[in-house]
């Protein structure tokens, strides 16, 4: 800082990477940007989005003991939703931890940094990562830290061992769904060495054996660690994601429990259609995956290795599913498989550097193709997310003006009961799918919305305090019918059900 310019010192550290980490590295960015542009130049909201962006202090993911995102979303965001800032950091960093685990996994020519890269950063989006606002940035730094937590565990050293834990603690305080990312960045890496490396990677050479028994050790500590962080918070967990039953391990490592949900969650994974992910994307990514097992039994030499490759492989494609041993229900486990993107770059990366020259070209066609058809279907969820968040405002306005379109002299047009929900139609382009074109209008979420139209407008929930409210309910049809409006008693109300939304 004395003698030497900041850009001078900057541009040194930048001059260390290697060429082709830095075209990888860039690629990815454009791939990125091609995928999430629409994303960041619009504010499309979730039904957590509308609730979050009044959220204004560190509780953001707290019940789900990620105090991790809460603190770096109101420490280092202010709390606000920045679509394209949010959107730009997370590029930057998911572009990150493409090049690191591509080069992890010892790809060196740019080429294959470029495709391991784009595919983890843009298949993710399909898994619903970039789908919160407010996580846009701080689950990709996540990623991120998994994967440095990998490369120094690896060096088997202690001091490298304590930083990947510590890593790791900071990882699952945002989002603890990377362990399974690290778990099968790791088995790809093992299969990468046994496939490509040299003598000392073998599967039984020291430095492999040293390697995975460091990766163990900083991974358990590092889960330790996290787990004993949030008993000391005090935390209650929330139910609806079943995260309660998460944090005291109920029903850890029950196989009987654990392996037909996984199975049955693989397979569907793979083959089951989707909305919002076409078939034609799975048929790609199985061909890939049909070939790396290919590689697997033709590339080792060994009978027993050729036994043993194709066995990591199918370790590698349950990988991502590991949170479902230590709990085998969670609902947040269906919706948050982000490490399915590394298990389709692994094949990627497997097929184009096992072949030959023309093996090679054809599955750099065929890659650039499964990535084309990925960042086609992020414009897509992007642009259904934004239309679906344009038709809730525009049926909250439309119950807001046919209720205060209706005579009575003594109601303010401010308090609403709402009874029930409102399940908006479901026909194409808004097919259900977790987190996309989310459906339901409660009075929860229409109270917040109005709140960001800076309408006046009290929407409560409909209940026995109110019998008036709730006969009005049972004898008339619900929304849209001209009838589901009404004012009772100076109260307005919106029939969305004949009874209420809790009501067995």
């Amino acid at each position: 800082m004395l003698n030497t310019p900041l850009e001078r010192t900057l541009a040194g550290w930048w001059g260390r990477v290697d060429d082709a980490s830095k075209k990888g590295f860039l690629a990815a960015i454009c791939v990125s940007v091609l995928a999430f542009g629409w994303e960041m130049t619009n504010l499309t909201l979730h039904h957590d989005d509308v609730i979050q962006i009044f959220i204004q202090d560190t509780i953001l993911g707290h019940y789900l003991g990620r105090f991790g995102l809460g603190w770096l979303h109101y420490y280092t965001q202010n709390g606000y939703f920045m679509p394209f800032l949010q959107m730009t950091e997370g590029i930057l960093l998911m572009s990150a931890y493409g090049v690191v685990v591509a080069r992890f996994w010892g790809a060196h020519k740019a080429t294959d940094i470029a495709l391991i890269a784009a595919i983890l950063c843009v298949f993710p989006y399909m898994a619903h990562l970039y789908q919160y606002n407010t996580a846009m940035s701080t689950y990709p730094l996540a990623h991120l830290l998994v994967a440095l937590a990998l490369v120094f565990s690896t060096r088997a050293t202690f001091v490298g061992v304590a930083i990947a834990a510590m890593l790791y603690v900071a990882a699952f305080s945002i989002y603890q769904a990377v362990a399974a990312n690290a778990a099968t960045i790791f088995v790809i890496w093992l299969l990468s060495r046994f496939l490509f490396g040299g003598t000392d990677a073998r599967m039984a050479s020291r430095a492999t054996v040293r390697a995975t028994v460091a990766v163990l050790v900083a991974a358990v500590a590092g889960g330790i660690i996290y787990l004993a962080a949030v008993s000391t918070m005090h935390l209650e967990p929330d139910t609806i994601h079943a995260s309660d039953d998460a944090f005291h391990l109920r029903d850890a490592m029950d196989l009987r429990l654990a392996l037909p949900i996984i199975f049955n969650g693989t397979r569907s994974f793979f083959v089951w259609p989707e909305h919002y992910y076409p078939q034609y994307l799975k048929g790609l990514q199985l061909a890939f995956i049909a070939a790396a097992g290919l590689f697997c039994l033709v590339v080792p030499a060994k009978l027993w290795a050729k036994i043993a490759a194709p066995t990591l492989l199918v370790v590698a494609a349950f990988a991502p599913r590991l949170l479902q041993f230590l709990h085998p229900e969670g609902h947040f486990h269906s919706v948050a498989l982000t490490a399915y993107a590394v298990f389709v770059a692994g094949a990627v990366m497997i097929v184009v550097r096992a072949g030959g020259i023309l093996t090679r070209n054809v599955s750099l066609i065929i890659a650039g193709l499964l990535i084309g058809g990925y960042v086609l279907q992020c414009n897509w969820i992007s642009t259904v997310s934004y239309l679906n968040t344009l038709a809730h405002f525009e049926t909250l306005t439309q119950v807001l003006a046919r209720l205060r379109a209706v005579p009575d002299g003594n109601w303010d047009g401010k308090k609403i009961a709402v009874v029930g929900r409102y399940e908006m139609p479901t026909e194409y382009p808004f097919m259900a799918s977790d987190g996309v074109a989310t459906k339901f209008m409660d009075a929860k979420h229409m109270g917040y919305m109005a709140q960001l139209i800076r309408d006046e407008a009290n929407f409560v929930a409909a209940d026995q305090t109110m019998p008036k409210v709730l006969e009005y309910a049972r004898t008339h049809a619900p929304w849209p019918d001209p009838r589901s409006v009404a004012v009772i008693d100076d109260v307005g109300v919106v029939v969305f059900a004949n009874k209420p939304a809790d009501a067995p």
